[in-house]
């Protein structure tokens, strides 16, 4: 193929002397001929030829000179072509200021205004991709607004402002987790798609963009119908590009993955065996030579390979494997998708090792995995370590030898390898924990303290607690993570150490949503430099974590290449900035496990139990003096720690029972009598041994399956049994998270004036009769009670409300929601809800004390939320109120009055001015109230005390 002579495309267009009037104008239209000749033949010095005679323009256009915008735009689009090959940081830096300076000479008003915000909002996002600035971000979607605002509706091209600014909402959503950006990106591309109807060329186009934004929702809400809408929409792409059309590749690529998902959720045949047409259908589509092929080779092969798994046919596993030889030829060395291409097909032949036992499969998978780990520096590395060690772990498990310690040293490799993303290093973590615990192996102890610090750099990068959580239910082995490693260190005999996992592991989620605000909002104080430093390379980590470097032939290799290049010294900047935040006087336990020297006084008003049931072993701890070591109580053997679990199978919560009180009852008493066998009865005999008097408090602090029983109440079930021997009266009970909740929970406390009583803010929304009867009583303790009820109850009352009263009595509806326990809420008027969030998000300094009057509010999902307990009264204990009384299930409407007339009786004591009003004094009072049930014949039966329970100080 010859190329056209260059020299006689500049001689038929020779630019005027200098000095000419025209030569500027001349110089930018060969200039741009050059650029237009690069696009047909992608010859890079042409490129650079034309942005050459590009500046000579600019320079004979200076300010003031009436072409000089036009030049300046020239010469961005030129440097901004370039970036786009080369993926050079300066050209786009330069494209962005040459914008900025076109902008600034085609103010509102003139016909260039609203090109000039297109480009340069364009340029802006293209540098938030490559650096994870959220101003950069930010700043787009400003200037896409504003070109949207120039764009009223009936402008014929509204359409495309308002596609890219949904773009950039969706953009944002992803970096923020902020269901607002979403829901305003659907709203935004649904206007698009009306404003390309049928017959539009765009129509396509917009149809992909909602269809992706429902998918998105999809997976944020897991509702199916969002699932089932994105695949009506890329149907309709789909077909808006009929065979022969240039798009029609890329539609039936999104169509599968849709239906992939779908597969994913609903386990039908049918939609794998689509997902696998569509995927052929693509790869056709895409011959040898094609740019896309190997992105089509691959994503057939993991959908063969899906079908393999499912129907066992050694076929689809050999054509996974032809397929991904195939997309590995197309990705040699050098090429940025190599590594993780050569881990694809690894992967295969392991799995086909494991099928056919031959050696020669497993022997090429190690290759595969020694040439990725030759990437170092590149973050699919950490493929090969991993890689290795599993490989060496089936070695040695077929032939029957001992394992190698190579298996444990290449486990720890990749472990810490800082170039990964936290998540994929968390991931090979947690499969080294599960192998060195079976195989009782002492590097055990290592791989659980190094997962758990893990856990805690990927909570960094998820910004909302709604992606942490769903973080943690995608990745398998978190939920018996703490529990399993605080059962290795019990069987290794460190108690101290099982301490410290646990309070590092239970309810991480939690734990770190107030340990990172705590801890860097005081750095801000004392190291405003580094707090923001921490934060702006957490988000351009999260930014570019996301990058997927397989099958990106779309974009210049140039460009995949410096992304890994900014990512490696990201994450070497995050390792050494960690450091010197545990430099500062204060922070030394920053990201680290906590200690037990640390910990320990949180038995200073008394017992704390941790009873954790693991798939290993059930054990409990009391921690009982503040200079003594824990002492272990074991638990009745494995099956027997797991049954307890399953007892919140078939929780007394259940509505299924919420209308026959009598089953309820039947069912209580089960759990209760099963907890006291399994567990309870052997720590009540060791706390006897220990010699806590009668009405002694304690707190239990609970794992897994068990934060949704009531453990206050168990006891041997007899109709008349001694009290003596019934834990609910013997001792003053309460429960905690975390251990760290409750140390500060107790600290910073103010003395109160004696005879002195705090504000109580009592809300009421309920419409039951009861309620206001409660209300009443409240508002006759004795003390300056605020109240709200009905329409005074919205959103901004409560939470002006809150902020200033140190008690809060809270008479309505609680609503636990099991999908996303973040969401569970209080309702207000009309209908509106209080969340979790909500109360996250609120500045609470004077709360002490919140008594939750309503259904459900300590309630938790114990399958949805592993070792959490998120519930609406843990949400109120972690947003600062030092004491909280919750209901584990529904609550009577006539328990009510007696709960606040028997709390406050106690609580304000009015018999006795001279004692000082105490917050403390709130579990005492529970059990008083409960005792006074139990004496009415009404109020005895289990269903109505028994879910009672207060957590906190």
């Amino acid at each position: 193929m010859s190329y056209p002579n260059v020299s006689v495309i500049s001689a038929l267009e020779l630019p005027p002397p200098s000095g000419h009037p025209d030569r500027a104008r001349m110089l930018s239209m060969l200039a741009n001929d050059m650029i237009t000749q690069y696009m047909i033949w992608e010859r890079l010095p042409d490129l650079e030829q034309a942005i050459l005679l590009h500046r000579e323009a600019l320079d004979l256009t200076p300010p003031g000179h009436p072409m000089r915008s036009w030049s300046l735009n020239n010469l961005a689009t030129a440097v901004w072509t370039q970036f786009q090959q080369l993926g050079r940081m300066p050209d786009l830096e330069e494209a962005i200021l040459l914008q900025r300076e076109v902008l600034d000479l085609t103010p509102p008003g003139q016909s260039d205004h609203l090109d000039g915000l297109n480009n340069l909002a364009v340029a802006v996002m293209a540098q938030f991709k490559q650096l994870g600035k959220i101003s950069d971000l930010e700043e787009a979607i400003f200037l896409h607004r504003e070109a949207l605002d120039l764009q009223p509706p009936g402008h014929p091209d509204r359409w495309f402002s308002l596609s890219n600014l949904g773009a950039a909402m969706l953009t944002q959503f992803e970096q923020l987790g902020r269901m607002p950006d979403l829901e305003e990106a659907i709203l935004l591309h649904r206007e698009a798609l009306d404003l390309t109807p049928p017959g539009h060329p765009m129509r396509s186009w917009s149809l992909n963009n909602l269809a992706g934004d429902m998918r998105t929702k999809f997976k944020q809400l897991g509702r199916m119908p969002d699932l089932e809408e994105a695949i009506w929409l890329y149907r309709k792409a789909l077909d808006l590009s009929p065979p022969g059309h240039l798009r029609r590749p890329l539609s039936l690529n999104s169509l599968a993955i849709a239906v992939m998902t779908q597969f994913d959720q609903l386990g039908k045949i049918a939609d794998l065996e689509e997902a696998i047409l569509l995927h052929r259908e693509a790869l056709d589509l895409q011959p040898p030579g094609h740019p896309n092929r190997s992105l089509s080779l691959s994503n057939l092969a993991a959908a063969v390979m899906t079908q393999f798994e499912k129907l066992g046919s050694m076929p689809d596993l050999r054509e996974a494997v032809l397929l991904h030889r195939e997309a590995l030829d197309l990705m040699p060395p050098g090429h940025p998708g190599h590594p993780i291409s050569l881990h694809h097909l690894a992967v295969d032949l392991e799995i086909m090792f494991l099928q056919l036992g031959k050696n020669s499969d497993l022997e090429e998978a190690m290759s595969m995995h020694k040439q990725i780990m030759s990437h170092l520096g590149h973050p699919e590395a950490i493929r090969g370590f991993h890689g290795i060690a599993y490989c060496l772990y089936m070695r040695d498990t077929k032939s029957g030898a001992e394992i190698s310690d190579q298996v444990w040293e290449h486990f720890e490799l990749a472990s810490d390898y800082i170039y990964a993303s936290p998540t994929i290093r968390v991931k090979s973590t947690l499969i080294w924990v599960e192998l060195a615990h079976q195989h009782k192996h002492k590097s055990a102890r290592q791989a659980y303290q190094k997962a758990l610090l893990l856990l805690e750099q990927c909570l960094i990068r998820f910004p909302t607690p709604e992606l942490q959580h769903n973080f943690f239910q995608t990745v398998q082995g978190i939920s018996q993570l703490a529990s399993n490693g605080v059962s290795w260190a019990i069987k290794s005999g460190d108690l101290k150490e099982a301490v410290e996992v646990w309070e590092q592991g239970r309810g991480i989620l939690w734990s770190k949503m107030k340990d990172y605000r705590y801890p860097i909002e005081q750095l801000k104080h004392k190291s405003p430099v580094l707090a923001e430093q921490l934060e702006n390379i957490t988000q351009q980590l999260d930014q570019l974590t996301t990058t997927n470097y397989a099958g990106s032939e779309a974009l210049s290799s140039h460009v995949l290449e410096q992304q890994i290049t900014i990512k490696r010294k990201l994450n070497e900047r995050w390792n050494d900035l960690v450091r010197e935040i545990q430099g500062v006087s204060g922070f030394e336990t920053f990201l680290t496990i906590p200690s037990f020297a640390s910990i320990k006084r949180v038995a200073s008003e008394g017992p704390v139990i941790l009873v954790n049931t693991s798939q290993h072993r059930s054990d409990a701890l009391i921690l009982y003096d503040v200079e003594s070591d824990p002492i272990n109580v074991p638990l009745p053997d494995t099956s027997k720690g797991l049954k307890v679990g399953h007892l919140s199978d078939d929780p007394p919560q259940s509505s299924s029972l919420a209308h026959d009180n009598g089953c309820m009852d039947e069912t209580i008493q089960k759990v209760i009598s099963q907890l006291w066998e399994y567990i309870v009865c052997h720590i009540f005999h060791k706390l006897d041994e220990l010699g806590f008097a009668k009405n002694s408090r304690i707190w239990w602090c609970l794992s897994g399956k068990l934060c949704a029983l009531p453990i206050h109440a168990a006891q041997p079930f007899k109709e008349y049994t001694d009290p003596e021997q019934q834990l609910s009266q013997r001792y003053i009970h309460s429960y905690t998270s975390t251990l760290g909740t409750l140390i500060r929970a107790r600290e910073g406390i103010a003395v109160k004036e004696r005879g002195t009583a705090p504000r109580i803010l009592a809300i009421a929304t309920s419409t039951l009769p009861k309620v206001y009867e409660e209300i009443e009583l409240v508002q006759k303790v004795g003390c300056d009670v605020q109240t709200l009820s009905g329409s005074e109850v919205t959103h901004s009352t409560m939470t002006n409300s809150l902020a200033k009263c140190p008690w809060i009595h809270f008479a309505s509806h609680g609503h636990i929601n099991t999908k996303q326990p973040f969401k569970s809420s209080f309702e207000l008027h009309d209908n509106a809800r209080f969340t979790i969030l909500d109360l996250l998000k609120a500045n609470l300094p004077n709360a002490e004390l919140a008594v939750l009057s309503a259904c459900h509010t300590a309630a938790v999902d114990p399958d949805n939320t592993p070792d959490e307990g998120i519930s609406l009264a843990a949400g109120m204990q972690f947003c600062g109120f030092r004491g909280v009384v919750g209901t584990l299930w529904a609550m009577e409407d006539h328990i009510g009055p007696i709960l606040a007339k028997e709390f406050y009786k106690i609580m304000l004591h009015p018999e006795n001015q001279n004692k000082p009003v105490d917050f403390k004094d709130a579990a005492k009072a529970l059990k008083a109230v409960t005792k006074e049930m139990r004496r009415s014949e009404e109020l005895n039966a289990l269903h109505c005390w028994v879910p009672l329970v207060h957590i906190g100080a």
